[in-house]
């Protein structure tokens, strides 16, 4: 369990390079001048580092070694597992009551261990919720998968975040997770008991790349209408998303950065003939998920073609932000809610000079951020995680396979 969780996006949260230039180098600065920050500072150094923000009672100046020990730096297993609710209403903003003591609480009604005590908390979305779950100085809610649960068929079915974060895959299969089995531990000194239920602390999510496989579904549909001699047909293509498997929008999390977006192209051969998503017509976004904040958000590099789900925060200014810290409102969101199935519609005219075979492939990606982001905070640009793709061979007059 524990080289699992070392794996893990928990155990990198403070030593993630993106958040150490946008704590230090932004909030903590932004604090110092302005009082108003000062909680969104907190909230931010409670749950990128608990134990640094109960040591320092959530007060950060500086990245020293007083104030962060590097062996305890990340979300550490004492922390979860020393919750035992949360202050306030509402399970947000890091918000967790944790104090430290040499009883940990887990899943487990039985008792297995001498350390070992048994919390329905544990086993329930709210102890994810304290911090998957933010709410700015604004009053908006910009981390909101906690709420998106919430409104989930998976809330109403008791599906905890815990049966898919925490099992084999990442995702449910055949409605149901999957888990691991064997022991806790592999020291023969400790006697740890042999389970049937072991639950994953790599916490499989879309920064985990091969464990999102299967958690998102492509579908295609093609139309290839009667052909006219002497003329190429246009193909009417359909893809079909499908986001049944999740409890939560996607993307989630981090509300103006997080982008998914959906590739269709034609292949013949080695060349690839791009199919674009339709085009603006007037309005601020099109169909497409596009805007005309683009150019700044995605950046110049940005394949036009592509289709974006998405969520766009504007400032007080009604300006495009990448710091949820600004963000006073979301003038769009097209992200694909849980449980959702939603079809895109495509037209391909084909090209004449292309023969009678060709295939259509439709992949979609997961981005953590755009590249202009990354290079305003100068970090590494992230790469796009593919998260499902669909293939399908056309025979022009024939049928598609």
């Amino acid at each position: 369990i524990y080289k699992q969780f070392r794996e893990s996006m928990h155990a990198k949260s403070l030593a993630n390079p993106l958040f150490r230039k946008m704590f230090f180098g932004e909030v903590l600065k932004r604090s110092a001048k302005d009082e108003a920050m000062t909680e969104e500072a907190e909230g931010c150094i409670a749950c990128h580092s608990p134990l640094t923000s109960l040591k320092n009672r959530g007060r950060i100046a500086t990245l020293s070694e007083e104030q962060f020990k590097p062996g305890y730096s990340g979300v550490e297993c004492d922390v979860c597992h020393r919750i035992t609710g949360h202050k306030g209403p509402r399970p947000q903003n890091g918000n967790y009551l944790a104090v430290p003591g040499m009883q940990k609480f887990g899943p487990f009604p039985q008792q297995s261990d001498w350390h070992h005590a048994y919390s329905e908390l544990q086993t329930r979305s709210e102890v994810c919720a304290v911090c998957h779950s933010r709410v700015n100085r604004f009053g908006l809610e910009i981390i909101s998968t906690f709420s998106e649960w919430e409104a989930s068929r998976y809330a109403g079915e008791g599906i905890q975040c815990q049966d898919c974060h925490m099992n084999a895959k990442g995702f449910l299969t055949a409605g149901k997770p999957v888990f691991e089995s064997g022991k806790a531990s592999q020291n023969t000194s400790a006697d740890s008991p042999l389970r049937s239920r072991l639950y994953s602390h790599r916490f499989p999510g879309a920064h985990s790349e091969t464990q999102v496989k299967g958690a998102i579904k492509l579908d295609m549909q093609v139309e290839i209408p009667a052909q006219v001699p002497g003329k190429k047909p246009e193909i009417q293509v359909i893809v079909v998303v499908d986001n049944s498997k999740s409890g939560h929008k996607l993307p989630t999390g981090t509300v103006e950065l997080r982008l998914v977006y959906l590739d269709l192209y034609a292949q013949v051969g080695d060349r690839r003939i791009p199919i674009p998503a339709s085009s603006a017509n007037g309005e601020v976004f099109d169909v497409s998920g596009r805007s005309r904040y683009d150019t700044e958000i995605l950046g110049e590099g940005f394949p036009k073609g592509r289709r974006l789900y998405r969520a766009i925060c504007v400032d007080s200014a009604d300006r495009p932000t990448f710091y949820s810290f600004d963000a006073q409102k979301i003038v769009f969101d097209n992200r694909l809610a849980a449980d959702e199935i939603r079809k895109e519609f495509f037209t391909l005219p084909v090209p004449e000079d292309i023969g009678k075979e060709l295939s259509l492939v439709a992949k979609l990606y997961y981005l953590r951020y755009p590249d202009p982001f990354a290079e305003k905070l100068g970090v590494g640009k992230a790469s796009s995680v593919e998260l499902a793709a669909v293939r399908k061979d056309i025979v022009l007059g024939g049928q598609a396979e």
